[in-house]
């Protein structure tokens, strides 16, 4: 009976995930059954994949448009492969299934990803009851509607999301190279490169040296693996991330699409007004790091980067906001350490969902349209301010003692 009841204690994140594969499923079988995913995002994760292995370029107009007829799908966003081309590599073996099977494997997979990066987070809190919790947590994280749009639509947000796991994985455990190496893999959407400089004012202001020779070794292992597919992949790719941009401005939860509205879409305020604003948050949030970087653990400087980091891009999508896992997490174990009850941790929990579930019911009431007004996934930025605004506030609230950060 002792050995079980410690094979269960040592090894409870695994049987927590086994316990929640009938859920995950369950999920996934849903989702098959009424996402149209031919013609939506995790089509593009696919075609590329499916391109590695037959030899086809997904920087070739051509034939990415071609791929699109020739398997039936209609929505072509997208003249080329919309992301860094070092990603195509990770979504081979998604080309080697069926479009179906892939769908139905990445779903359960990045369902499994999010919710053991929520177990491992709730594993380093030696509060009691700490694994009950996290099912708490994974619940509410089931019922937040930008994440659950992310597993929806196929999109890789779980895989970047595991980036940054690895990051403070790697951290806490004395091998800051490789966590620097483990942030670098944000570059392949490029927008979150924001998460790694905001992380980066505090690594540099905290002199580790190491950590950003790892950022920088793996930004420069990315652009080399990229460069041996294609030596001119960089101009290809920055010409479709423009022409992408310019096609989505002001559908996303992002600082850009309200000053649009605000400038009645005149480019020039517009830019000038996006711009002031997230230097303005951008200098602030410097001056804190500066201020106060030798009290703050790197759990409280990563999770308010960020929290920051998915507000600032000017081109990111509400599915994005399923990196603020690691700030949600943050926050409600904190909450529980300094209360010493539930109740606030599982009232934020509710306000979050709430608001998030406002935002994607306000998506879908308000198509796409050229006419200046609130647009589809607009209202989602209010999700991450209310979490940008939490983080904050658990970190101001924290006692002024000089933490080491172990480097």
């Amino acid at each position: 009976m002792q050995k079980i009841k410690h094979a269960l204690t040592r090894w409870w994140f695994i049987w927590a995930l086994a316990a929640f594969l009938p859920v995950f499923i369950l999920v996934t079988v849903y989702n098959e059954r009424h996402v149209d995913y031919l013609n939506n995002g995790f089509f593009t994760f696919w075609l590329s994949g499916r391109f590695q292995i037959s030899g086809a370029h997904p920087y070739s107009s051509t034939e990415w448009v071609n791929g699109h007829h020739a398997n039936g799908a209609t929505w072509i966003p997208n003249k080329i492969f919309p992301y860094p081309l070092p990603l195509a590599l990770i979504t081979a073996p998604l080309g080697l299934l069926s479009l179906k099977q892939a769908y139905i494997l990445w779903d359960i997979l990045a369902q499994l990803l999010i919710s053991g990066s929520i177990l491992w987070m709730a594993s380093r809190f030696p509060k009691r009851n700490q694994q009950l919790f996290a099912g708490i947590i994974l619940l509410f994280i089931v019922l937040n509607s930008n994440i659950y749009l992310g597993l929806m639509t196929g999109t890789f947000a779980a895989l970047f999301l595991i980036f940054l796991i690895l990051t403070l994985f790697f951290m806490e455990n004395n091998h800051p190279f490789w966590a620097g190496v483990m942030l670098a893999g944000l570059a392949l959407k490029p927008p979150l490169l924001i998460i790694a400089a905001l992380f980066g004012l505090w690594l540099l202001f905290e002199r580790n040296w190491k950590m950003l020779a790892g950022l920088a070794a793996g930004g420069l292992g990315l652009l080399a693996i990229g460069l041996i597919q294609d030596p001119q992949w960089v101009t290809k790719f920055l010409g479709a991330g423009e022409n992408l941009f310019n096609l989505r401005l002001g559908n996303q939860p992002t600082l850009i699409s309200y000053t649009r509205l605000f400038c009645s879409a005149e480019a020039n305020c517009t830019t000038i007004t996006y711009g002031l604003i997230a230097l303005t948050l951008a200098a602030i949030f410097t001056f804190f790091i500066w201020k106060n970087h030798t009290r703050l653990s790197p759990e409280m400087a990563f999770s308010a980067a960020i929290a920051l980091g998915v507000i600032l891009p000017p081109y990111i999508w509400s599915y994005d906001y399923t990196l603020l896992i690691i700030p949600i997490c943050f926050i409600c174990f904190e909450l529980i350490k300094r209360t010493q009850n539930y109740f606030y941790a599982t009232l934020f929990l509710i306000a979050l969902d709430v608001i998030s579930f406002s935002g994607i019911v306000l998506f879908y009431l308000n198509p796409e349209s050229s006419a200046l007004t609130i647009q589809r996934d607009m209202w989602s930025i209010w999700a991450g301010i209310f979490v940008l605004a939490c983080t904050c506030w658990i970190i101001f609230q924290t006692p002024k003692i000089k933490i080491s950060s172990g480097n």
